[in-house]
């Protein structure tokens, strides 16, 4: 990676950098006071204006210090409000994946219906199929058909506000799903109907 392409330093960086170099030279220094000899006017003259640099560094130091301070508060704010923003994250998938259990609880509860509806349509077979039939028999397969009629369209209408729940809280999958199945309990409650009217015509 080139200088160029190198990203910029954090304020955290920066600020810890900065401190370190002050650092660096402040300690410097402070060995030179220590190991001057102070046996003549221009040593006692250098060890002085060192000690003033020192003073100065010291204030640097402070400065330096206090944005090193101020970068790591900045680093806690950064992160707790990703922290924040995280969590809120978990709490909309937990609130998420309830929703999609209650949705595919629903439909789990359409297909036992349908599995349901499919015996009685079974037994309604058997019944018609019957090469004659007493009148008991035949009200018998009235009742069996009218049964059959309104729960199917009982079960459709579910299978609807369960599509449309799908829906509205975007679970596409589920609401397909449920459409479909809708769509074939009204298909099949339209070929009883028609196979009904045949046989009482």
């Amino acid at each position: 990676m080139s200088k160029r392409d190198t990203p910029p330093s954090s304020e955290l960086v920066s600020a810890a950098e900065a401190l370190d170099a002050e650092l660096l030279r402040f300690e410097s220094l402070a060995r030179q006071l220590q190991e001057a000899p102070l046996t003549s006017e221009k040593q006692l003259e250098r060890a002085s204006k060192t000690l003033k640099d020192l003073a100065d560094l010291d204030d640097a130091l402070r400065v330096r210090v206090g944005a090193l301070v101020q970068a790591i508060t900045g680093v806690r704010t950064r992160q707790q409000t990703q922290a924040d923003a995280v969590n809120a994250c978990a709490q909309e998938l937990q609130r998420r994946t309830e929703v999609f259990k209650d949705l595919l609880t629903r439909y789990g509860a359409l297909g036992q219906s349908a599995a349901d509806l499919n015996g009685r349509m079974q037994e309604f077979a058997a019944l018609r199929q019957q090469a004659t039939r007493t009148a008991e028999e035949d009200a018998r397969l009235t009742s069996v058909f009218t049964s059959l009629q309104d729960r199917m369209a009982e079960v459709a209408d579910e299978a609807a506000t369960l599509s449309q729940a799908a829906d509205a809280d975007r679970f596409a999958d589920i609401g397909r799903q449920a459409d479909s199945l809708r769509q074939q309990l009204l298909s099949a409650r339209n070929k009883l109907g028609l196979l009904h009217q045949s046989l009482s015509s």
